[in-house]
């Protein structure tokens, strides 16, 4: 096979490759500023202001008493996040009284504008 032959298969190859490249690049950049503009709207609904009050139900991991605070892997919280295992800190150190890890919760939290600050939290029977 002569080189120039050789030449042109390469090129043709390459053009093949980097444009398939370019679009499926642009496909995907597109995908993605779909799926920001949405996340981008759900937040701003979701959190127009302050003063929001949210419920939760999970389980107590740990407890901070030094840090007022309270770590609890939870159920999707309706508007505000999906389950993970968070910490919060509580509003008044006397909500974390009689809790320990392990115990079934049910918790209320405040959106306080820049945090979430844990106001009411009940201990449930466990299943």
């Amino acid at each position: 096979m002569r080189l120039w032959k050789v030449v042109i298969l390469v090129d043709i190859a390459l053009a093949i490759g980097v444009g398939g490249g370019y679009l499926w690049w642009g496909r995907d950049v597109a995908r993605l500023s779909r799926e920001l503009s949405l996340a981008r709207q759900s937040v701003v609904a979701v959190r127009p202001g302050a003063d929001r009050v949210y419920t939760g139900k999970g389980v107590v991991r740990t407890i901070v008493t030094d840090a007022n605070a309270i770590f609890i892997t939870h159920e999707d919280i309706p508007g505000l996040m999906r389950g993970m295992t968070m910490g919060f800190r509580a509003g008044d150190r006397k909500l974390l009284n009689g809790l320990a890890p392990g115990d079934v919760v049910q918790f209320t939290l405040k959106d306080e504008g820049n945090q979430l600050m844990l106001v009411a939290i009940k201990k449930e029977k466990a299943p």
